[in-house]
């Protein structure tokens, strides 16, 4: 076991910043000592702790004056707005749990998560289509929001969310197309944020944080909390500019960032720019990534751009709270692994690999990740039967069936090897998509790639596709496939060779910044 990575299975002091046991009066305390540091930088406009501090408690005061249902939850509806972090804090301080919605969200995603999460009211920091939709709850206007903010009332903490209590509902994009509300409690949420800020990441305190996924990703609450709760600033990035490469590619140098936070897809996105280098950006010291697969390649580029930082493997579905495990990765696993680990169990959450309904005691053998533990959510809100079918109690404790596979090491070590749903049988082989992926990206031609199963009229998979991006586009794409496949003869099955290549310049990311690896697929099925 690596000595560095040796705290990731050690309680640290976990159990020390236990006694603060409440969320919102940990913020408070942390605002108070440091009312003059900078809490959020939204590109220049800068609130300081005290004045988020005033926000959150001014918001508070006059939620507690509507009379809404008792922890009924508030939805708030934006983009990266500090009005947006005001009206998490102040929910919490109420008792109300918060259904953070982005403001770039279609219709019909809206209109379920209002009818599923009935929201008792509506923080609409950006514009609210509610005539549009069918709302039944009453809608404050970003302008209402400010003029409560800006009577500066002072409030009491008195019945804050706590304990089993909802702090947040976070609805997930859903296979079905239908979004499913994952209900995560205060002690889920202070769970995780009490591992981020031990000695398992070492991060230092007032430092720069990159706040680039939307608040309705759970990724996000990787550098909401433990920012806001170690006194550091949130450099908050606009959904706008991330959609403008110039613009984005421009600012972030400018940001003076220390650690950033996000998908391995959004940071290959940013090696599209020479500038995102050490020499440019020297105070970058920490990568932390989760929400998707990092792969070697993706670890191998940052090694190359920023050879002294930090480079974090974190990995959990929404509905185990962010994340469950971790490990630093080092310049030997990059070297020496096709894959790499996404490390070990926090303290508080027991892994285990499972095939069917029976539990997997050999190291080393494939199944089913389920997790379980103080990180594992309550279930999906207004869905017992889906509730019923992924969560279970394991030992008394909260349980997830997360649909991934993985294998856990004799080192206790995690690795993650792909989704079940992303498992496919062609030509009687039963092959990991992931793992395809992953094979392809050893081709020195290849910068990234995905493979796609082709479907005929009966469902069965006829071949693969490899969508890719190549590190030069083709004059000759059928040159170039011939040397792809030359260069991987060695390092891929026959069977998992994909036999048709679509090259591609870029490919669609979800609102998250994942590769939309199911909208690639629906495409090449059309």
């Amino acid at each position: 076991m690596q000595d560095k990575n040796r705290l990731f299975i050690m309680n640290s002091n976990v159990e020390e910043r236990k006694l603060n046991t409440n969320i919102v009066t940990d913020f408070d305390h942390v605002a108070t000592s440091s009312s003059q540091l900078v809490a959020y930088d939204e590109m220049g406009a800068v609130t300081t702790y005290g004045e988020l501090k005033v926000a959150s408690d001014s918001l508070a005061n006059w939620l507690d004056q509507q009379s809404l249902p008792s922890h009924s939850p508030i939805l708030v509806f934006g983009d990266h707005q500090v009005e947006m972090v005001a009206g998490f804090i102040a929910a919490l301080k109420t008792g109300h749990a918060y259904i953070p919605v982005a403001a770039d969200s279609a219709l019909p995603r809206i209109q379920s998560i209002l009818d599923t999460g009935k929201p008792s009211l509506i923080l609409a920091i950006d514009d609210f289509p509610g005539d549009q939709l069918k709302v039944d709850a009453p809608i404050v206007t970003r302008d209402q929001v400010k003029n409560v903010i800006a009577k500066r009332d002072p409030f009491t903490i008195k019945d804050p969310v706590q304990g089993n209590e909802l702090a947040y509902i976070l609805f997930t994009s859903g296979t079905t197309g239908s979004p499913k509300g994952v209900e995560v409690s205060h002690d889920n949420l202070k769970a995780f944020i009490d591992w981020m800020l031990g000695d398992a990441f070492n991060l230092p305190q007032k430092v720069n944080y990159l706040g680039q996924p939307p608040y309705s990703f759970d990724v996000s609450n990787m550098f909401l909390y433990p920012a806001l709760l170690s006194a550091s600033t949130i450099k908050a990035v606009p959904h706008s500019m991330v959609e403008n490469f110039g613009q984005l590619f421009t600012a972030l140098p400018k940001l003076d960032l220390n650690i950033f936070v996000g998908t391995p897809s959004f940071a290959e996105m940013l090696m599209l720019s020479p500038a995102f280098n050490e020499k440019q950006m020297p105070g970058l010291q920490y990568f932390l990534f989760c929400g998707e697969e990092l792969t070697v390649k993706t670890a191998k580029g940052l090694e190359q751009r920023f050879p002294h930082a930090h480079i974090f493997n974190t990995y959990g579905p929404t509905e185990t709270t962010v994340a469950i495990s971790g490990i630093e990765i080092t310049p030997e696993m990059v070297a020496n692994n096709d894959r790499l680990s996404v490390g070990y169990a926090k303290p508080g959450i027991k892994l285990s690999i499972w095939k069917g309904d029976q539990q997997v005691t050999t190291p080393g053998e494939q199944g089913e990740i389920i997790i379980a533990g103080d990180s594992v959510a309550q279930g999906y809100m207004n869905n017992p039967e889906k509730t019923a079918k992924s969560f279970f109690k394991l030992d008394g404790q909260n349980a997830y069936r997360t649909g991934d596979v993985g294998v856990l090491d004799k080192d206790g070590l995690l690795h993650y090897k792909g989704r079940m749903d992303f498992q496919i049988k062609l030509h009687g082989y039963r092959i990991e998509l992931d793992e395809v992926r992953a094979s392809l990206e050893k081709s020195p031609l290849i910068k990234q790639a995905v493979a796609l199963p082709k479907y005929n009229k009966n469902g069965q998979v006829t071949h693969l596709i490899a969508a890719v991006i190549p590190k030069e586009q083709p004059d000759d794409p059928a040159k170039l496939t011939a040397a792809i496949r030359e260069s991987l003869k060695d390092l891929i099955m026959p069977y998992m060779m994909p036999t048709q290549f679509d090259y591609r310049e870029s490919f669609p990311m979800s609102a998250n910044g994942k590769i939309a690896v199911k909208q690639l697929i629906k495409e090449v099925n059309e």
